[in-house]
């Protein structure tokens, strides 16, 4: 392929579709990964609801809205497993980043920079972890539709096009749909970019109008609300963590991120810095109004986003109450993306040496070098059930995938085989019960009865992985109770509880605080 200055071609665009191979490629991988949210996609997927509800927190705000699971169902139509589905769509949502970034990008500074733009957005290692690390497909959306929504706002101020105006709204209502307290977010920072880097009142009224409506259409939920997961001031971040390296672990930090990959990458920035640096200290690249409007507020808007997610920025969250719309602050980081990506992706705009051969090639070779380390999953070949066996605890913290209690042959007792997840890190060293009971009058009488830790090996429930699927399987002797396991009338409990007191962690939202088998 012959580069040229401004060539036909559009390599920058093929380059997002070719290499950006790079990013989706891990989830073509059969089976599925083991990501922090566990198999909850692939859950509301096959059965999706208003806000999701299977292994998922329903909150309003918080929560996974139905339209993030709405391009899955015409591929569950056609008979593709779930997983496949879900892994598909996170591909997906991917390349419709990627493009979006150009779309919005290439108007202003030209096709190579928008390329390497939008493959540095694909290759973001926020973006990565939402889809490897975490598997949460709301975040997902909003990393995908933000650029969207971006372009068509600045489409809209060139053209005036009714068109426009219709994927700005799209867009915005979309993510409302999909996770509301990001929705909020982005939709702010779409208004201050209409008003600001475009100047665009019209642009601004249609994102208020698109807000707005995203908000009216979540009122018939508005009583759908939980407690967060977690304290969400234990969980801002450092400015190494955001700087730092992929493998950097501090487990004794307060607010350390479960030792998640939380920061924004190297090339990016890098890149970023450089750009700046250009952009500032030459008169030519000040020239252009439009350009010199979106570089200063992508600057501003990245800047300010990120603080937001450091711990000096606690108090603003406390004053303002905003922490009640995100599960945790560092979130907001997806929002920086696009304009940090702007930055970084300007340089061949800025230098046009940098668009040219050997240097735009090398700046691609960068954008996916420097991915290398978050381009990683966990993956498992487990098949997941169409819905949890049960959750337990008060936020759902354990996911029971599979139970099966079996009699064991020429003896007189049962095993029962459990398969599970945990949705976070766990606050104490649970233990299990697994009790034979017998009728007696209107209720249950123990007669046998077995107390122990989860795992055999030494790993305690605090330090279980979330998303890590476990097995484990408990042996019930019945013998010295005189007792057949297929007797009539015998049933059999299980459940987990805190040690320390007894209390029983409560099944599927408090219906019960055990599960029931019975011997025949």
């Amino acid at each position: 392929m012959k580069f040229r200055e401004r060539g036909r071609t559009n390599v920058g665009f093929w380059a997002i579709l070719l290499l950006g191979v790079f990013a989706w490629a891990p989830a073509t991988y059969p089976g599925y990964w083991q990501g922090l949210e566990g198999f909850s996609a692939v859950f509301n997927a096959r059965q999706p609801g208003n806000i999701a509800r299977f292994a998922a927190d329903a909150d309003l705000w918080r929560g996974t809205g139905s339209a993030a699971y709405l391009l899955a169902q015409p591929l569950l139509m056609l008979g593709m497993p779930t997983t496949a589905a879900v892994r598909f769509l996170f591909a997906l949502l991917l390349v419709l980043a990627g493009l979006s970034v150009y779309a919005w990008l290439e108007p202003r500074l030209g096709d190579r920079a928008a390329g390497l733009a939008g493959l540095l957005y694909m290759l973001m290692p926020p973006a990565l972890m939402t889809i490897y690390v975490r598997g949460s497909l709301a975040d997902m959306w909003i990393v995908a539709l933000l650029p969207g929504a971006l372009a068509a706002t600045a489409a809209y101020r060139r053209t005036a096009s009714p068109a426009a105006a219709a994927l700005m709204l799209l867009a915005i209502l979309w993510m409302w749909r999909i996770q509301a307290g990001l929705a909020l977010f982005g939709t702010l920072l779409l208004l201050l970019y209409a008003l600001l880097a475009e100047r665009s009142r019209r642009g601004g009224l249609i994102v208020f109008v698109g807000g707005a409506a995203g908000f009216v259409s979540l009122l018939s939920l508005w009583s759908i609300r939980q407690s967060p997961p977690s304290d969400f001031f234990q969980h801002f971040t450092y400015l190494f963590q955001l700087a730092g390296n992929r493998w950097i672990t501090a487990p004794s930090i307060p607010g350390w991120q479960d030792e998640l990959p939380l920061q924004i990458g190297f090339a990016a920035p890098v890149l970023g810095v450089i750009a700046f640096w250009l952009w500032r200290t030459r008169r030519a690249n000040r020239a252009d109004g439009d350009r010199n409007r979106l570089l200063a507020f992508a600057v501003t808007a990245s800047v300010i986003i990120l603080f937001l997610t450091l711990t000096p920025a606690a108090p603003l969250w406390r004053i303002t109450g905003a922490h009640r719309l995100l599960t945790y602050p560092w979130q907001l980081t997806l929002l920086a993306g696009p304009f940090l990506i702007a930055l970084a992706g300007s340089l061949p705009a800025l230098l046009p040496s940098f668009g040219r051969v050997p240097y735009w090639p090398a700046l691609i070779g960068l954008a996916i070098l420097a991915s290398y380390p978050y381009l990683t999953a966990d993956f498992t070949q487990y098949p997941p059930p169409d819905r949890p066996y049960a959750t337990l605890g008060a936020r759902n913290e354990i996911v029971l995938l599979e139970a099966t209690l079996t009699p064991l042959p020429d003896a007189d007792q049962v095993r029962l085989d459990v398969t599970w997840q945990n949705r976070y890190h766990l606050d104490a060293d649970y233990n299990i019960f697994l009790q034979a009971q017998v009728q007696e009058g209107e209720g249950y009488r123990s007669v046998a009865q077995l107390d122990r830790t989860p795992l055999d090996d030494d790993r305690p429930p605090t330090a279980w992985r979330p998303g890590k699927i476990m097995t484990a399987g408990y042996t019930l002797d019945l013998s010295e109770a005189g007792l057949d396991p297929a007797e009539e009338g015998l049933r059999f409990i299980f459940g987990y509880y805190d040690w320390r007191d007894g209390t029983r962690l409560p099944v599927d939202g408090g219906i019960d605080d055990k599960l029931i088998f019975y011997g025949r």
